[in-house]
């Protein structure tokens, strides 16, 4: 890790240094805000809405599972006595592997969400990186950082991008 940090504040150093003996006609620096983008999107909020909808598609699967094991137990415990030890014994069973498949479930659940949320996190970072290079090029940007990445603490108001990529990475869709 400390390597890392050395080899980025040298890289940084460096850009400084070349940044310093250009014409600042010829050379401009952008920045953006990656976390602005997630939250001001349009596009990201669909992507949101569709991860919304697979949670809840999946929550409903779940609580029918639920409910099939909580109507398991409470039969066990208000027919206790009443059971024969051949029905007890079939309904613990039953109770364990429904139990089982209940766990399952949640996992299989839980890793398919993960995985949706990582596709569609990839897909919108894959895209706004297009849109960061289109708008770069159009526009002869010689660097562009994005903000808490590189560490800037502060930047004048017409280095921001942001707003620029928002706009063009929402008109895209």
């Amino acid at each position: 890790m400390k390597r890392f940090l050395i080899f980025c504040f040298l890289i940084f150093a460096g850009t400084i240094f070349f940044v310093a003996n250009l014409d600042a006609q010829t050379f401009r620096i952008g920045v953006f805000d990656m976390q602005r983008i997630m939250k001001d999107s349009k596009v990201i909020q669909e992507y949101r809405g569709t991860l919304g909808k697979e949670i809840e598609a999946k929550r409903k699967l779940l609580a029918e599972k639920q409910d099939s094991v909580r109507l398991i137990e409470e039969r066990l415990k208000r027919e206790d006595k009443g059971l024969s030890l051949d029905e007890r014994k079939r309904l613990e069973e039953r109770l364990a592997r429904e139990l089982k498949e209940l766990q399952r479930l949640r996992e299989d659940i839980d890793l398919e969400l993960r995985k949706i949320d990582r596709e569609l996190s990839q897909r919108a970072i894959r895209e706004i990186n297009e849109i960061i290079r289109e708008i770069a090029k159009k526009e002869k940007y010689s660097i562009v950082f994005e903000k808490a990445m590189a560490g800037i603490a502060y930047h004048e108001e017409p280095f921001d991008i942001t707003q620029k990529i928002i706009d063009l990475y929402d008109s895209k869709t």
